[in-house]
């Protein structure tokens, strides 16, 4: 076995490539452990970005895409974790459990405190993964994260009878509303969604995506056609909204999605039955409507519920203390803000 980890900034195009069709092999991989999906950013987030890979006799068998952050801030630099966002990447439990362990190893030597990862894997019996991690020293983060999946195998017509019937009538008045769904092709096209998208964060306060960022993603996906599409709505010339489908190995995710309110008209159900019909086209045989809080009756929970029913759970966050007492510190400080700014 041999581990390599390298600065994303610094890969070759071949090997852009090679992680990739590695990605499209596994059943746990998602769209941001892409390289490209990190974005071009400032110089100074490239430093940050690393890819971690193990090889058996050359071939790629485990990936990793790690993120530096700051818990204390930038101007606390010394101080950082390293995060694996939705990986690493491995379908072979043996091999996941090697790959983490020299990510351990390499993290410590580099003076990270931690290691984190938020893994896509579903939990199952007989991925004893998670199990081994707790007795192995990974500490359980309590945040659990699910989504709604919607299995592909059906044909067009049978999905649409699956849905909610709300989601159905909107899905129809929008033709009948004149809604035309277009496929973003150039930098007018993103700036139009942009718009759109910040708009919307703006007025429900939600944390949007950084520009920078979004704006490559964009551009990325909408030179790759068959990687994804961003999928635009309007009537008349008149922006309504868009959505962007991403796909990585046979799995399709709806990532960000906005539309324009207050229009009388429904653009954000047909997006997505669009977005929907994109996956089966480019042999996706499931579509994840992109995250799902339990329990929660209003907003994207209830507007994704119309699509699917069917929740799926990941295996929860871990951490690896490395600087055991300097992690109980920051630990005490995370506390302690958090009581300072409750009210």
């Amino acid at each position: 076995m041999h581990f390599e980890f390298l600065k994303t900034q610094e890969l070759a195009p071949a090997i852009h490539r090679e992680i990739e069709a590695f990605l499209d092999r596994q059943s746990n991989s998602h769209p941001f452990q892409f390289p490209n999906w990190m974005g071009e950013g400032n110089s100074d987030e490239g430093e940050n970005k690393y890819c971690a890979i193990v090889r058996e006799q050359g071939e790629m068998r485990w990936f990793a895409h790690c993120g530096v952050i700051f818990p204390m801030g930038k101007w606390l630099r010394p101080i950082r974790g390293l995060m694996v966002n939705r990986g690493p990447a491995c379908d072979d439990a043996d091999l996941a459990l090697y790959g983490l362990g020299k990510l351990l190893e390499k993290s410590k030597e580099l003076g990270f405190a931690y290691v984190k990862i938020a893994p896509d894997w579903v939990e199952r019996p007989e991925w004893s993964v998670g199990s081994t991690l707790s007795q192995d020293g990974w500490q359980l983060v309590p945040d659990r994260r699910s989504t709604l999946r919607l299995d592909l195998a059906a044909g067009n017509d049978e999905l649409l009878r699956s849905f909610r019937e709300d989601t159905r009538l909107n899905i129809g008045r929008s033709g009948r509303q004149g809604i035309v769904i277009r496929f973003a092709q150039d930098e007018g096209d993103i700036q139009e969604f942009q718009r759109i998208y910040f708009e919307m964060a703006r007025k429900k306060n939600f944390l949007a995506v950084e520009p920078s960022h979004l704006s490559h993603v964009l551009r990325w996906i909408v030179k790759e056609k068959d990687r994804g599409a961003l999928l635009l709505a309007s009537k008349e010339a008149t922006p309504l909204g868009g959505v962007l489908v991403v796909r990585a190995a046979k799995r399709s995710w709806g990532v960000f999605s906005a539309t324009i309110k207050d229009t009388g008209l429904t653009a954000g159900h047909v997006l997505q039955w669009r977005a929907i019909r994109w996956a089966k086209e480019h042999g996706c045989v499931d579509y994840d409507l992109g995250g799902y809080r339990e329990g929660i009756n209003t907003g994207p929970a209830l507007f994704k519920r119309g699509f699917c029913q069917t929740v799926v759970h990941f295996s929860p966050a871990y951490r690896y203390p490395l600087n055991r007492r300097l992690c109980s510190t920051l630990e005490f400080v995370t506390k302690a803000r958090s009581k300072w700014r409750t009210p």
